[in-house]
């Protein structure tokens, strides 16, 4: 079977291969005021390439009352065709509640056992017998199988598929195998493991729960995240939160030998399977049969948009629900119901590497609204309740198999901290519409000046540099001359906010063209993302060409997606040239030029490690193995290679080297200083000459590398550096200023490139007895915060205060200075600087302070990451008071999870004052309290961490008020405060 113009039929995955029209129209309305979205939940949407009215619609059974047929063979030769039936109708009722139009039932049984004797693969496909295959989808809907010895589900995944060590995930087979031209599932099967079950009843129930699994997903469900500390173990599992995980979790967790065992009441649905199941078939009043109910009974119907701050979706963010129900002080301790954002959008816009989309990738809507949509169909509430849908990343966990919504793509973690959107006194039977921007997430859709295939930017000359994929189909373009007999490597690290390396934001893919060339690449190309060892590393090695040449470079996301937490650094690894090109058979120094090098890198000659001296993004300083060690010919020409063990990746100038006979230059030591002190420049500089063997004759333009080999010191020559390589002038001299740097003993070199040829000076640096301090202490604060602080520094100097001594400034990343990066101490020797920080990321930048060039202080801002920011009330909890006795205001205290408090941390504090109705009755519900006022304010922890609340009141009657603040990713704590009569 195969897509033909009227239905897409396929083995698996033809769920995201439906395409419709390229506009989504959302004009259903809510109470008259809320553009109301489709549900969460489906695990297929329709696409943009086949016929269909809407792209981006979720896809049901084409009937509500579906039927499956059974196979007529017994399941194995210990459970018959009776019991096999028996399972299958158990767990084929769990799907039938009376919030949903669904009606499933058996219709009869196949023709025929489906064996191995009657299905086969073909080498394109599966063959199935006719009645069980996807052409009969109008007489026999879904096709359920009885695989007695597992030789069916064999065939179809792989020799060794059906062993009985598998059967938590291949106990029971599903696949959705045709769609109609309406857009909705045509056909499905379902294969039951027979090597699965035995005698023993929990195996039968284990088969009971595999196969309930299955009959959602082929009845179009997805897997959805809720209460997923059960799986993750994050946090303790409260009393009663196992009855609200739902069946449709993704990955089941190990308690025992069989999973169903894992949940309480395994064959009931949970409200989150209620609330997918009824949005695919709602019951409404026009389809109203005995024994269903309205899906909105009873119920509150909730959706919305989560956005950057550049009012861009943030698509692959799960929102879930938690309740307060009325005449409650506290929320419930679990999850109710779930949904995710952009689950409508377009799930594969291709990219130029891979070239446009697929249809077998096909799935979405183009529409950009949908990308930041989220809907919740059914969020149980018999009366009042306020309801928190709180954002939440999605594990990393759920992909492929196990993804949440139709997601084809590893969900990008949210950016921004957590935040909580409130339905206050949400009232059965009525629906919300709430958006949400992350106004601390990723805020700037500028991706720079990265060119056009046409006309590419050229890459950064150090081999480094960063960019941004955004919007949506952004591509980075980029140029790179590469001489011949040269291979090369092209690195693209994803990133964070925070510029750490991740594997949860984009998936970039890398094409390489020859300048010019158009369609997809036409040197080399990586269409899979994170490829290497390394986090978040794609990585394309480009082999060496026999003619020099320009190329174009291409870095796009895999899925075509873009968005302002999208950014990336990509690395061209490239050796250009060795110099000198020839060393003596002894070997040498050599001088590889190039760029993206960096610590850690090393060198080979011949395939035989060099020794790295030193390294700059542009240089590497090597000393080579001799001749003999590296296995090579004088005259002849060796490859050198430099590899980043952290990636695998390398670049190598082929025949770059050739070892000679010839002997070594001699190096003569013209002049050195006697001794070093710190933060002087020495009257006597370091000076050599070079002379051919004869050692009498000057070499012109020899390469020396000068160098601190042991203690500290500064060479003037080298930009302050501690080593480089000068050249000799036509007098042989090659000469530089030596400053000291530390207390302590020092050893100076020069060594001529090409034959190794070196001097030493050995001296010692004295120190006088200078200081200078900063006296602020390191502090905390919230990353993402804006602060300014004034820092105060002193100088002494043989102890006393130094006046008049200049104080060189420096700020870490993230952090600015005042006006001007120097001050000059007072009498007293004390200097002031201001800094400030503007959404400072997470991280410890420094402000440094130094006098004299080498007296140095540094100062500590410790940024501290959302994820762990902690909140508690430490006055004003607990109050209860009389009535014409006002609250006391309410202190909150943020702190990371090690203690500190945390300065500029953004508190968000909800307050609803409920009418006071007193205490329960011992039987029967508690008395609804009428709210009276609600209010949602922000505040700015201070210095010590703290914020403080002022109690939202109402004056002259008794109330209860309950405030929940939020912060970062996980703070949260709730309070009641009472005034009774």
């Amino acid at each position: 079977m195969t897509l033909s113009s009227r239905r897409c039929a396929a083995w698996w995955g033809c769920g995201r291969v439906i395409g419709a029209a390229l506009l989504l129209a959302v004009a259903v309305v809510l109470g008259g005021l809320t553009p109301r979205a489709w549900a969460g939940g489906p695990r297929f949407v329709t696409g943009t390439t086949f016929w269909w009215a809407q792209s981006g619609q979720p896809m049901p059974f084409y009937t509500s009352s579906p039927t499956y047929y059974t196979d007529p063979g017994d399941l194995n030769p210990n459970v018959t065709h009776a019991q096999a039936d028996a399972l299958v109708a158990a767990a084929a009722a769990t799907w039938n509640v009376p919030m949903s139009s669904l009606m499933l039932t058996q219709g009869g049984a196949l023709n025929e056992h489906v064996s191995s004797a009657n299905t086969y693969f073909d080498g394109t496909q599966m063959v199935f017998p006719a009645d069980v295959s996807a052409s009969n989808a109008p007489n026999k809907p879904i096709a359920v199988i009885y695989d007695t010895d597992g030789s069916v589900i064999d065939t179809l995944m792989g020799q060794g598929a059906s062993s009985p060590s598998g059967c938590r995930q291949t106990g029971a087979v599903e696949s959705v195998d045709q769609f109609g031209e309406d857009g909705k599932i045509d056909h499905a099967l379902i294969i039951l493991n027979g090597r699965c079950v035995g005698s023993n009843p929990q195996q039968l129930l284990q088969m009971q729960y595999l196969v309930e699994r299955a009959f959602g997903r082929v009845l179009g469900i997805s897997w959805s995240q809720l209460n997923d500390n059960i799986f993750t173990g994050a946090s303790p599992v409260p009393a009663g939160e196992i009855d609200y995980w739902p069946v449709m979790h993704p990955i089941d967790v190990l308690c025992s030998s069989y999973s169903y065992q894992c949940m309480t009441n395994p064959f009931q649905l949970r409200p989150d399977d209620i609330s997918a199941l009824s949005f695919l078939y709602p019951v409404t009043s026009s389809n109203l049969t005995p024994g269903k109910v309205l899906t909105a009974q009873n119920a509150t119907y909730l959706a919305g948009d989560v956005l950057f701050p550049t009012g861009q979706g943030m698509a692959w963010t799960n929102i879930v629900v938690i309740r307060q129900l009325q005449g409650h002080a506290s929320l419930e301790p679990w999850e109710i119901a779930s949904g995710v954002t952009g689950f409508q959008y377009q799930q594969n816009g291709g990219n130029p590497v891979t070239g446009p989309e697929p249809d077998s990738a096909n799935a979405g809507t183009p529409w950009t609204p949908a990308e930041s949509r989220f809907t919740i169909q059914r969020v149980p509430n018999d009366y009042v309740e306020n309801l928190f849908m709180v954002t939440e990343a999605i594990n990393p966990l759920y992909v492929g198999e196990y993804a949440v919504g139709p997601y084809q793509r590893p969900p990008a973690a949210p950016s921004g901290s957590q935040r909580v959107m409130v339905d206050w006194s949400a009232v059965a039977g009525s629906g919300a519409y709430y958006v949400q921007t992350m106004d601390d997430a990723a805020s700037s859709c500028s991706p720079g000046a990265d060119g056009s295939q046409t006309q590419p930017a050229a890459a950064d000359p150090t081999g480094w540099w960063t960019g941004l994929l955004c919007s949506t189909g952004h591509t980075s373009w980029w140029s790179a001359a590469v001489k011949a007999g040269r291979s090369w490597t092209v690195e693209v690290t994803a990133l964070d906010e925070s510029g750490a390396a991740t594997m949860r934001k984009a998936q970039p893919v890398i094409g390489v063209w020859h300048s010019g060339d158009s369609g997809l690449p036409t040197v080399a190309s990586q269409a899979v993302p994170m490829n290497t060892i390394a986090a978040g590393v794609t990585q394309l090695r480009i082999p060496a060409a026999t003619a020099a040449g320009t190329y174009t470079l291409a870095v796009a996301d895999q899925f075509g997606a873009g968005r302002p937490d999208f950014a990336y650094k990509a690395r061209l690894l490239y050796a250009d040239s060795v110099f000198p090109s020839r060393v003596s058979s002894a070997g040498g120094l050599i001088l590889i030029a190039g760029e993206g090098f960096r610590q850690g890198n090393t060198v080979k000659v011949n395939g035989i490690t060099a020794t790295v001296i030193g390294w700059t993004a542009n240089q590497i300083v090597a000393r080579t193995p001799t001749m003999a060690a590296a296995g090579a010919t004088a005259g002849f020409g060796v490859d050198v290679t430099v590899t980043d063990p952290a990636t695998g990746g390398w670049t190598t100038i082929s025949s770059g080297l050739t070892y000679t006979r010839a002997g070594p230059n001699v190096v003569r030591l013209v002049s050195a200083p006697t001794a070093l002190v710190t933060g002087v420049t020495a009257s006597t500089a370091l000076g050599v000459r070079v002379y051919q063997t004869d050692g009498t004759t000057p070499v012109v333009s020899a390469n020396v590398r000068m160098g601190v080999t042991a203690g500290s010191a500064s060479l003037g020559s080298c930009g302050g550096g501690t080593s480089c390589v000068l050249q000799t002038d036509a007098t042989g001299l090659a000469q530089t200023k030596v400053m000291g740097v530390a207390a302590g003993a020092v050893t100076l070199a020069a060594t001529e490139l090409t034959g190794g040829a070196s001097v030493q000076v050995n001296l010692t640096d004295t120190d006088t007895q200078r200081s200078l301090v900063i006296q602020n202490g390191p502090v905390y604060v919230a990353a993402g915060a804006t602060l300014s602080w004034t820092l105060q520094a002193l100088a002494m100097d043989q102890g006393s205060g130094a006046a008049g001594v200049p104080v060189a400034w420096t700020a870490g990343q993230g952090l600015t200075l005042g006006t001007g990066a120097n001050t000059t101490t007072d009498a007293n020797g004390g200097t002031a600087m201001a800094v400030g920080a503007n959404q400072l990321g997470a991280g410890s930048p420094t402000v440094t302070a130094c006098a004299w060039t080498t007296v140095c202080s540094s100062w500590t801002v410790n940024a501290v990451d959302a994820s762990r920011w902690q909140v508690a009330a430490t006055t004003g909890a607990g109050q209860s008071v009389r009535l014409g006795t006002d609250f006391l205001p309410v202190t909150l205290q943020v702190s990371d999870n090690a203690g500190h408090p945390l300065q500029g941390a953004p508190v968000t504090v909800y307050q609803t004052v409920d009418a006071w109705e007193g205490g329960c009755a011992e039987a029967g519900r508690c008395p609804a309290s009428p709210v009276l006022a609600t209010q949602q304010t922000t505040a700015i922890t201070d210095a010590n961490g703290k914020v403080t609340i002022t109690p939202l009141q109402v004056a002259g009657i008794p109330q209860t008020v309950n405030i929940v603040a939020v912060t970062g990713t996980t703070g949260f704590v709730s309070l009641s405060l009472v005034r009774t009569p």
